[in-house]
């Protein structure tokens, strides 16, 4: 629970599917930039990942079926940089702190919108943009 108490976020819904060259280097990206786990499920005789998964939850959660999925179905295959989800999150601010205290910069601003929710835009290290908004 340290990695939940150290982001102050937590993702309410999503499930989209994500295309990457390197899975390892994506699910090392999403490790590192938004605290989350990852479980490579499948690789090639090469060693290369063919399907994977990244998640918010303990994995141990994730498992157990506990809550509904809130991560990315991974797949190899050619990225088509575009917005791939609407991710709702609990804790905008905190997650937007998160991600740039990771050094990551390709992530807007949060914005107050006039319906009173709070929306920003992550740029992921394949070219994804997730839109988030609590």
């Amino acid at each position: 629970m340290s990695k939940f108490s150290e982001k102050g976020y937590v993702v309410k819904e999503n499930a989209p599917i994500y295309l990457t060259e390197d899975m390892d280097k994506t699910v090392k990206w999403f490790e590192d930039v938004l605290g989350w786990y990852s479980n490579i499920v499948e690789r090639d005789d090469n060693g290369n990942g063919c399907y994977g998964v990244v998640f918010d939850m303990l994995p141990e959660v994730e498992l157990v079926h506990l809550a509904p999925f809130t991560g990315f179905q991974i797949f190899c295959g050619t990225p088509e940089p575009c917005m791939i989800s609407f991710m709702q999150v609990k804790g905008i601010d905190k997650m937007y702190d998160y991600v740039k205290s990771n050094g990551w910069e390709k992530i807007t601003e949060v914005v107050t919108q006039p319906w009173g929710g709070k929306t920003c835009s992550l740029t992921t290290i394949d070219g994804y943009i997730i839109n988030i908004f609590e």
